[in-house]
């Protein structure tokens, strides 16, 4: 296409078009590389004027599809111009579109155009969200309503996907027999409840009630999904219309408490369990109930929540297909927790067969696999709880050497916890301490802020108190857990001592990390005799970075801590961090230290404009000048792209060989250019 045309077309300067056309009419023909036609250029543009005067000398124009199917009207429709798909829409209803010979009205055969994925223009407007244009369109012809995509969309589909509302009450209201079908064999009630759009669902379910029954491709009905969301308000909604939908269930036979419980939605189970109390004795096609479904797929409040519910009493003990009861499930899944929750409960039969003859015990003796396998450790944790608990039950029955083995577990267990109560004692003594002495001191001033801590307003002080607090807590349940094991007897101390060293594991998680990041946050205080103090307790902290990959370094250079950063190189350099025997020096590698953005120290001096810190790294490392982060930023582009000449001058001075690229392949000349003068 002539670069002229397309240009005026696109601009809508018509005196140009108009001379153009009326020195060369053929130009009027010409294409684009997409096959767009220059009435597809001016319908996109939004120029009425140019579509007109086009459309004006070449009606045919309108005809024309591109490469992807679409005529001008797709292409306004898209773009929202109502004014211009007004115009057109009117000439094509005119009479000299009407075909008198075929019997048909060709204005209406192009409004119904279909592009290359069969949209419409109505599909377009509605997927663009053009509210008035939709209202036109229907307006014109409500059967654009009924059509439907190669994914199977219809507009009222789409719209209510998208969750426009306007959109979907103006096609029930101007096209009531309109499609409501969507992708997967879906309705637009299922976009609806899946997008959460309350109004919406209401809408469609007043003029289309029978769309709550109907069930897409993989036989989920909208209640399934409001079961899967766990949408309380949804699914009340639902259930009040009609209840009978809890009974349907998909291709895998699942109803929709099946789904909830794979889900671990225990406030859908418990609302659906108070309108239909009968629901939770519905089976999928391998016998399943919702309690082994919960087991199979790990959810550990679903099974608290039935074992709690008196109305799915009967599922505790249900065989499926294999004659597997829940334990038995969860013995062959290795599921811990959902193992103890179901052993300690009365009501449930430890003994049960399934149709192989094994128990649960036997389930878990016949599962080989290496000692150090952590199939393994769930092994022990099952025969641990189970022993004891079948003492008082199964005396006669197990022989002697197991009571004796149990025994014998129980005292090992009781030893380590004395072990552990002492390192939870040393815990929660540090963590106490820690809490009064604030890192970084407290404010000593007359006035206002005299007794806050110094760093208050640090992010990392905040973590510290969060990290140390749950140090603390958790240190403290742990000791109060292993002295009422104690206390209790043996039959239960297995279980507190598990439990008390999962709370023991985080109080340790959580002391690391608050301890390893006080370095960190004096580093951004600017307290040098603060950095001084901790620096020389624990030297080691300088190279344990944040989950950011920083350093003390690389905090300290974002900051523009002069005073500090001298300090820690030249400790850093001194000749204790030389490992002769590795031939390296350490002083230099973490001086180097990249964070998780491949940012080394240099690189946050530069982006933060820090000019003096800057030159002092050069000094001390030139080669950290030739390096590039993530996106190809060296410091050099950097500071080129933030015109900050003085530390361009330093380190082209500094650091002649340094490196000069930047992101996407450009240099810092390039950055320079584009920062303006």
């Amino acid at each position: 296409m002539d670069p002229r045309l397309y240009n005026s077309a696109k601009s809508g300067n018509i005196d140009v078009l108009n001379q153009l056309l009326n020195e060369n009419p053929s130009l009027i023909l010409k294409l684009t590389p997409h096959e767009n036609t220059v009435l597809h250029i001016a319908a996109r543009s939004g120029h009425k004027n140019i579509v007109a005067e086009i459309y004006g000398r070449m009606r045919s124009l309108l005809r024309h599809p591109n490469l992807d199917g679409d005529t001008p009207l797709h292409v306004a429709a898209r773009a929202g111009h109502f004014s211009i798909l007004s115009f057109l829409i009117a000439e094509i209803s005119s009479l000299s579109w009407i075909g008198i010979e075929n019997e048909r009205n060709r204005g209406i055969e192009i409004l119904r155009w279909r592009n290359r994925w069969n949209n419409t223009v109505l599909h377009e407007a509605v997927r663009n969200h053009h509210v008035a244009v939709v209202e036109l369109l229907i307006k014109v012809d409500s059967e654009l309503a009924c059509s439907r995509n190669n994914a199977g969309e219809s507009p009222l589909y789409l719209a209510a996907r998208d969750g426009m509302g306007e959109i979907v009450n103006q096609i029930l209201r101007l096209a009531p027999s309109c499609a409501h079908g969507g992708s997967d064999g879906q309705t637009a009630l299922h976009a609806a409840i899946v997008a959460g759009c309350n109004d919406i669902m209401e809408m469609l379910l007043r003029v289309e009630p029978q769309l709550i029954s109907e069930s897409d491709d993989r036989g989920w009905t909208p209640l399934h999904y409001a079961a899967s969301l766990g949408d309380e308000k949804t699914l009340g909604q639902l259930l009040e219309l009609d209840i009978t939908t809890v009974y349907i269930l998909d291709k895998h036979g699942q109803s929709p408490l099946h789904v909830a419980a794979s889900k671990g939605r225990t406030n859908v189970i418990k609302q659906i369990i108070r309108y239909c109390p009968d629901s939770g004795e519905l089976l999928d096609l391998n016998g399943r109930n919702a309690l082994h479904v919960a087991v199979l797929n790990g959810k550990v409040n679903v099974v608290r929540c039935i074992l709690e519910t008196t109305e799915l009493e009967e599922l505790l003990n249900q065989t499926d297909g294999d004659g597997n009861t829940p334990l038995h499930l969860a013995t062959i899944g290795g599921k811990s927790w959902i193992i103890r929750y179901l052993m300690w409960d009365d009501r449930i039969d430890q003994r049960a067969k399934n149709r192989s003859g094994q128990t649960p015990i036997d389930i878990d003796n016949s599962i080989g696999e290496s000692c150090t396998s952590p199939r393994i450790q769930i092994s022990k944790i099952w025969r641990q709880l189970s022993i004891p608990r079948t003492w008082t039950v199964r005396e006669k029955i197990l022989p002697s050497p197991n009571q004796e083995e149990a025994s014998a577990t129980i005292q090992t267990y009781k030893k380590m916890g004395h072990t552990l109560l002492m390192v939870d004692t040393l815990i929660a003594t540090v963590t106490f301490a820690a809490a009064f002495t604030m890192p970084g001191g407290f404010n000593n001033e007359i006035g206002p802020n005299q007794g806050l801590a110094l760093l208050a307003s640090s992010n990392d002080l905040k973590w510290f108190i969060i990290a140390d607090t749950i140090a603390m807590v958790c240190s403290i349940t742990a000791a109060c857990v292993i002295f009422w094991g104690a206390i209790i007897g043996r039959e239960s101390y297995g279980y507190y001592f598990l439990s008390a060293t999962g709370l023991t594991y985080i109080a340790l998680q959580s002391t690391a990390a608050a301890f390893t990041n006080v370095l960190h946050i004096a580093a951004r205080s600017e307290h040098k005799n603060i950095v001084a103090e901790i620096y020389g307790r624990m030297r080691s902290l300088l190279w344990h970075p944040n989950l950011d990959g920083d350093t003390p370094l690389h905090v300290a250079a974002r900051a523009g801590h002069f005073s500090i950063l001298s300090f820690l190189i030249a400790e850093i350099s001194s000749l204790s961090w030389i490992d002769i025997e590795n031939e390296r020096n350490r002083g230099i590698e973490i001086l180097r230290w990249r964070n998780r953005w491949n940012n080394t120290v240099l690189h946050e001096a530069v982006r933060n404009h820090h000019v003096a810190v800057v030159e002092l790294l050069i000094k001390v490392d030139p080669k950290l000048a030739c390096s590039r982060n993530n996106t190809g930023e060296s410091s050099l582009y950097l500071a080129a792209r933030d015109g900050m000449v003085e530390i361009v001058n330093q380190i082209l001075r500094l650091a002649p060989s340094c490196a000069h690229g930047g992101s996407d392949g450009q240099m810092a000349l390039h950055a320079a250019i584009v920062g303006g003068p």
